[in-house]
């Protein structure tokens, strides 16, 4: 039996870079006593991957480790070495593995005693991290309430990060809208029989639809209402909408 003190939180309340790298070589020193203890095979290379996995502050995938391994060790980047070895983090405690809809599996740091949750941008991709005390002691109540002991939990909001809403411009044909967004028609564009096919079909302009899937290689499918419709790329493009996910801070006073 090996007994190894896990830290609690790497992270202090300044941000020190010499606290974080402190903390850093403590687990690099934890994860090779452990490698030892159960007589793995290529401890010097699993710390090698340790090293870069610790050196950033970000969710990483599989491939995105390999390229990282390209600049301090190239003979490192096969996948399955690299897959192997991250399991080994997850399973020691030093990594969590997340899997979000429609995203390569992502790995990240796991600080002991700290917990967050996470916004998942469907149109870039983008993770952030966020916590708030009050939605955690919120679920605790929740849990209480109905007499279950909670021991983990996560929450995942997918949707539209500023950036990509920044970007984007206000008005746009329905095919560039993201999967669950609600967009409102502004205008149907396109010669008369695509428009009245439009019109036959109930859309028209000021409704509100939810984007149920916008899969290029396939139809895209709305619902208006509680009916789920099925549109060709052509139906898409000639329906110009805006975001209609109206939040109470966006609120014009």
């Amino acid at each position: 039996m090996v007994k190894i003190p896990f830290l609690s939180n790497r992270k202090n309340k300044n941000g020190s870079g010499s606290a974080v790298h402190g903390a850093h070589d403590l687990e690099r020193e934890q994860f090779r006593k452990l490698l030892e203890a159960i007589h793995a095979s290529r401890i010097s290379d699993r710390l090698a991957v340790l090293d870069r996995f610790l050196s950033v502050e970000h969710h990483l995938t599989l491939s995105s480790l390999a390229a990282l391994m390209l600049d301090s060790d190239p003979a490192l980047q096969n996948i399955g070495f690299l897959r192997d070895t991250m399991e080994m983090f997850c399973q020691c405690g030093f990594a969590k593995k997340r899997t979000f809809e429609s995203q390569e599996v992502t790995y990240e740091h796991q600080h002991l005693g700290d917990h967050h949750d996470h916004f998942i941008c469907t149109s870039c991709g983008r993770i952030q991290e966020f916590h708030n005390p009050r939605l955690e002691t919120l679920q605790m109540d929740i849990a209480a309430g109905f007499k279950f002991h909670a021991l983990q939990h996560k929450m995942e909001i997918y949707g539209i990060c500023a950036d990509c809403l920044a970007r984007r411009e206000t008005n746009l044909p329905l095919t560039r809208a993201v999967a669950r967004e609600k967009v409102r028609i502004v205008e149907v564009r396109g010669d008369r029989p695509l428009v009245g096919r439009l019109t036959a079909m109930g859309l028209r302009t000021g409704l509100v639809l939810e984007v149920i899937n916008n899969n290029p290689a396939g139809p895209i499918i709305v619902a208006l209402d509680e009916v789920r419709l099925a549109l060709d790329s052509e139906m898409a493009e000639a329906i110009i909408v805006t975001h209609a996910c109206r939040h109470p801070e966006e609120k014009q006073s």
